[in-house]
């Protein structure tokens, strides 16, 4: 019986040390990507608004991301100073750009990334009933962002931070480089390859 027992529990030992030495596999592929989309609260304006868009990068070395992304305004900014009753005007806002990444520690369960997109875009005054562009101006943007990157599952990461956009070459009498900056809180969705 003791022997048995001794038995039982040296394979048990074994079978406790075994489960302990194991560490998750990193993927030795050199390279991957991700694509999903990105949700931006920010002010513009002075007001809150919600920039919705995408963002999709090649990765590399499980370090670099290298790719694009596109961000639009969903949420109307009405322009208080400039609008009547009777015709109320609204700003519009969108963007795209390159986009560059660092990725800290990407194997971890939490990890952190600091990022910077480069791009233009343009400016839009609307009014509603029907969508009648009143002024449109292009402008250059530059957006650098740190992210906390949650890895769900080796498919699946959630990101949450902050990013900082800045504005240059606005020409609009109603509107100044000024009323674009602001930060912006973020969470993207991140399905592909680390």
């Amino acid at each position: 019986m003791k022997k048995n027992l001794s038995v039982l529990v040296a394979l048990l030992m074994s079978v406790s040390i075994n489960a302990q030495v194991q560490t998750p596999e990193r993927d030795n592929t050199p390279s991957g990507g991700y694509g999903g989309p990105v949700f931006k609260v920010g002010t513009f304006n002075g007001k809150t608004g919600l920039l919705s868009g995408g963002r999709g990068a090649w990765i590399l070395n499980h370090q670099v991301a290298i790719g694009g992304g596109s961000y639009s305004l969903s949420s109307d900014i009405k322009l208080d100073k400039l609008s009547s009753n009777e015709n109320p005007l609204y700003m519009n806002l969108s963007y795209q750009g390159f986009e560059i990444e660092y990725i800290h520690n990407s194997e971890k369960m939490v990890n952190w990334t600091v990022h910077t997109m480069i791009g233009g875009g343009s400016v839009r005054l609307l009014e509603h009933n029907p969508d009648v562009s009143i002024d449109k101006d292009m402008i250059s943007i530059i957006e650098p962002g740190i992210n906390i990157d949650i890895n769900v599952c080796n498919w699946f990461r959630i990101g949450i931070g902050a990013s900082y956009r800045i504005a240059s070459g606005l020409d609009m009498t109603e509107l100044s480089n000024f009323d674009i900056n602001g930060f912006a809180g973020t969470v993207i969705l991140k399905f592909g390859r680390f």
